[in-house]
């Protein structure tokens, strides 16, 4: 599996949630000199001379990096996925703090799908994220199909940090929900493990799960977590899951990506991607 991750995007609105997202972007982009490009979004062309002054000054304070200033007319809410589809980016990295900041306005059921159908991955920082080296990742794994869908985007992190992937799912006592669970573990962790990405598999309780899975995160140091985001379905809470996670107490960094714009209704869809 390839492993080079070409270009990040960072949105940036000038606050310090999304500068924060930068530092964090620039130092993933520092582990193989990876291209960062900063995208400011902007309601009319009467805003355009500021904006790209104030951007221009935040990237010059990194010139050790291929750092590149994009300052565009649209909609935050539609465009950030697909600019970022358009410049070949691998990865979107988004600042938020609870429900304050940019990604308050794309964690809408529909708007964050608008923002994910680019079929990037996107990895979310908090205002008190701290990037350090990535040694411990946790995956999220439910009963559909279409969470196994981020595994991999997890494994290219993993591949870049020497990172062992932990993937997490809840223990079920009905022999059928044990089956599905049992598969898509079975199917990530081969998928991983093909890719020489050291894995290990953890159940926890499924009453109170965001809350089993946090403390279970914080047991082990964890630098990230991985979880798709797709629509709920009557075995899956993903989308609210996704959620809860980006603005978890822990401050950890969470990637996601959109599970149903790359499924191809075969369980093996992840591996077409």
């Amino acid at each position: 599996m390839d492993s080079k991750i070409t270009t990040y995007l960072v949105p940036i609105d000038f606050t310090f949630e999304t500068e924060n997202a930068l530092m964090f972007a620039l130092a993933l982009a520092e582990k193989q000199a990876h291209k960062v490009v900063l995208l400011h979004i902007i309601a009319n062309e009467s805003e355009r001379t500021g904006a790209e002054l104030k951007l221009s000054e935040l990237a010059g304070k990194y010139n050790e990096f291929d750092i590149e200033a994009t300052v565009i007319v649209g909609n935050v809410l539609h465009d950030i996925g697909v600019i970022a589809e358009g410049i070949g980016a691998s990865l979107i990295v988004m600042g938020t703090h609870g429900e304050v900041g940019l990604l308050s306005k794309v964690l809408g059921s529909k708007t964050m799908r608008v923002l994910a159908k680019s079929k990037v991955p996107m990895i979310i920082a908090q205002k008190e994220t701290r990037f350090h080296a990535i040694k411990n990742i946790v995956m999220t794994l439910d009963l559909e199909k279409e969470s196994i869908q981020v595994v991999k985007h997890a494994a290219k992190i993993g591949q870049l940090f020497d990172s062992k992937v932990v993937l997490v799912a809840a223990a079920q006592e009905d022999e059928f929900l044990k089956r599905k669970i049992e598969l898509n573990l079975k199917l990530s962790r081969d998928y991983l493990n093909e890719n020489g990405i050291n894995t290990e598999i953890h159940l926890v309780s499924a009453k109170g799960y965001v809350k089993n899975l946090l403390a279970y995160c914080e047991e082990i140091g964890a630098d990230m977590l991985a979880a798709t985001y797709y629509q709920d379905s009557f075995f899956s809470f993903s989308e609210h899951l996704v959620k809860a996670l980006a603005g978890n107490p822990l401050q950890i960094p969470v990637m996601t990506f959109d599970g149903e714009s790359t499924s191809s209704g075969s369980q093996f869809g992840f591996l077409t991607v």
